[in-house]
């Protein structure tokens, strides 16, 4: 499944719930953590307990949901909704040892739950690798560069510099254990320019996608994402000079004055998947 866009939809709101079918994101993230007021948890609990009855959950792009870390007062009541609801992936908000996320991850695991980490501190970023490879069923890593910058202390700069290094780390992670990257969240959530940009820094290192806060945010997110003209009419180039001058048998072809082996049709592969 194409992961650009994954669009975090606060539970404590239930006319927003009442939209999930007719999202066109990617996937959604159904949050109770940092998107929810502590008063207000059992209430968004209670929210997604009734959207799942009316049949909202699963009707629109695939969900998620994202519970308060272990420790948190709220993290025990968060598991047993995981229990009742059987989400198809839970995310673990600021996911930092490997012991935490293990007990947290066996428990949803047991579920039937797919398992996305938060890496959104120093900590976190330190051990991701580690942190990846704590449940077979980790599949995706999510950076959360609010929380981030404040756990480092970070000024912020448009070229996002003072996060580049915990990008490629979370990136490493995530391709090192077989999991997918997402980036964070742009909160300028009426500055398409400025998304765009931003998303940009995470694309050209390599990750799958970007969380997102609007559905407003959800076409240029895709847009960034997406495979460009360019790029496909390359892509379908270096297939068919692979067929064409039987690169099967030779190992190497041209294709406009580049020289093509194996790993370029995987490169190609990769940007048809992508394709608008």
């Amino acid at each position: 499944m194409t992961l650009r866009s994954l669009l975090y939809v606060p539970a404590s709101r239930p006319h927003m719930l009442a939209k999930l079918p007719a999202l066109r994101a990617d996937a959604v993230v159904l949050d109770i953590e940092d998107g929810v007021a502590p008063e207000e948890k059992p209430a968004a609990r209670a929210h997604l307990r009734e959207a799942s009855a009316r049949g909202w959950l699963g009707a629109g792009p695939p969900w998620s949901v994202r519970i308060n870390p272990r420790g948190s007062p709220w993290h025990a009541d968060d598991l047993d909704l995981v229990d009742e609801l059987r989400p198809p992936r839970v995310l673990l908000a600021k996911a930092e040892t490997p012991e935490s996320v293990a007990a947290a991850a066996d428990r949803c695991a047991d579920a039937g739950s797919r398992i996305g980490l938060m890496i959104e501190t120093a900590r976190g970023v330190g051990r991701a690798r580690e942190l990846a490879a704590a449940n077979a069923r980790i599949d995706l890593l999510v950076v959360g560069s609010a929380d981030l910058r404040l756990s480092l202390g970070a000024r912020p700069d448009a070229d996002r510099r003072w996060e580049l290094h915990a990008l490629g780390e979370t990136l490493l992670a995530a391709r090192m254990h077989g999991c997918r990257a997402i980036d964070s969240v742009y909160f300028h959530y009426r500055d398409p320019e400025g998304l765009a940009a931003h998303a940009r820094v995470s694309r050209d290192l390599g990750f799958d996608g970007k969380s997102c806060i609007h559905p407003d945010q959800v076409p240029t997110i895709h847009e960034v994402f997406s495979s460009s003209a360019e790029e496909l009419a390359w892509a379908h180039g270096v297939l068919r000079a692979w067929v064409e001058q039987n690169g099967a048998q030779s190992g190497v072809v041209v294709h406009e004055g580049e020289m093509i082996e194996a790993l370029h049709l995987e490169v190609a592969e990769r940007i048809l998947e992508r394709a608008p």
